[in-house]
């Protein structure tokens, strides 16, 4: 064999020898268990699929990790989150509105996390409002992180506004800012109905969320002092007051039995409505609506509206490689929340909404300029309770069956009823 043959033997059996080992170490890198996690979630619409989008560019770039995404309904949701975490079969990771956090964390199954807010990678406390952050903890520890605010703001149809005249200097929609202009518009819009197509400036969506929006503008609040329900206090019925005479005083909202609140904005029937900016997502496939996101008018004394947020949580109980990618997961989420305001939210974080990109969501950033006035709802375990004790006293108001004060003492005694009951079976169960 000549020289020319042996070298050529010799690299011949390097690049065998080299294909093998990358091969075997390929074999070894892809048998390598990965920490898979459960993340379970409501968003069924729009807001999903970017959730989705989001979870396969983690699952890229942290190739040791495995999150799959389960999303369940909301009517059946916290249910299913109950029940399976108290059973310690339920997700690893997992969403919950701000204001149904108390009574996760009573049952035992969302963990503290106070270390995801500490060290070099940690997320910084300061870059979220106190007000907010304040919404997760529970004994000054943190049981979960905010990864958005969804405050109850106004959509406005600005083609019904320019007909009817209500513009800016250069044409654009001018959007009511108080209770006055609020009023002329909803006037002023119902004069574009027709014989055979009636038109209202304005309608009442999720009436309990409706009524809550307004609270804080009259001082309004759900519980006294000493945490007593306190729904019948005369903030809360001046609000109601106004909710009502827009049907039985002035009659600028329609009928409650016609269904149009949110459909009939999206039928373009409906000039104005309360809603949460959740609600962009469904707006966002619509071809041939014209519309713009603002603050709450200033019905009461003073600017203000309901609010809430998406929180994720880790399950008690876990093991601290899959506490370590869940954490992982979180801080990409927080990293990367202004993917997540184009599905229709407002970044908790402050600094990003400080971006120029959030800034251009026309919708997202006029909400988000009511943070500094929002209310969460109370945090107690009967909110559900109390939620439908104050829907019921919005719908008596409306359907007139009712005056304000009367449905809200109502109201106040039967949720007062529920909180009570809760702590005596919360009591029982602890001894």
């Amino acid at each position: 064999m000549n020289a020319r043959s042996s070298i050529g033997l010799l690299g011949l059996t390097c690049l065998v020898l080299g294909l093998v080992r990358a091969d075997v170490f390929s074999l070894a890198t892809a048998k390598k268990p990965k920490v898979e996690i459960s993340f379970w979630n409501g968003f069924t619409g729009p807001d999903g699929r970017v959730m989705l989008e989001m979870i396969r560019d983690f699952n890229k770039e942290n190739p040791d990790v495995e999150i799959s995404m389960q999303r369940i309904a909301w009517a059946l949701y916290y249910n299913k989150v109950m029940v399976s975490g108290l059973d310690g079969r339920g997700p690893e990771l997992f969403v919950v509105h701000a204001s149904a956090l108390t009574r996760m964390h009573r049952a035992g199954i969302v963990a503290d996390d106070d270390d995801i807010f500490q060290g070099p990678s940690g997320i910084p406390q300061s870059d979220f409002d106190p007000y907010v952050l304040e919404q997760t903890m529970f004994g000054g520890h943190h049981s979960a992180v905010p990864l958005d605010i969804h405050p109850q703001g106004m959509f406005c149809n600005s083609d019904m506004l320019k007909n009817v005249g209500i513009v800016n200097s250069d044409g654009t929609a001018r959007v009511p800012v108080n209770r006055t202009e609020f009023i002329a518009a909803a006037r002023g819009m119902m004069k574009l109905s027709t014989s055979l197509d009636a038109k209202f400036g304005f309608a009442l969506t999720a009436w309990q969320n409706n009524f809550m929006s307004l609270l804080p503008q009259f001082d309004g609040h759900y519980l006294d002092a000493n945490g007593r329900a306190d729904l019948n206090n005369p903030g809360n019925v001046a609000a109601l007051t106004f909710l009502g005479s827009l049907r039985n005083g002035m009659h600028l909202i329609p009928p409650p039995d016609n269904q149009m609140g949110w459909v009939g904005y999206r039928q373009q029937k409906v000039g104005m409505v309360f809603e949460g900016v959740y609600m962009l997502g469904d707006l966002l496939r619509l071809k041939d609506m014209h519309y713009v996101g603002a603050p709450i008018p200033t019905i009461g004394n003073h600017p203000g509206t309901l609010a809430d947020s998406h929180c994720l949580c880790i399950r008690s109980g876990i093991d601290l490689k899959k506490r370590e990618a869940a954490q992982r997961f979180i801080r990409f989420l927080s990293a990367n929340s202004i993917r997540w305001a184009a599905a229709g939210q407002v970044p908790a974080r402050r600094s990003v909404r400080a971006l120029d990109a959030f800034k251009k969501m026309q919708v997202q950033s006029a909400f988000a300029k009511q943070i500094p006035f929002m209310k969460y709802p109370p945090r107690i375990t009967t909110l559900f309770e109390l939620g439908l004790e104050v829907q019921l006293a919005v719908e008596k108001v409306i359907r007139g069956t009712a005056q304000p004060k009367e449905a809200l003492d109502i109201a106040n005694t039967n949720a007062q009823r529920a909180m009570d009951r809760d702590a005596e079976q919360s009591a029982g169960s602890k001894r």
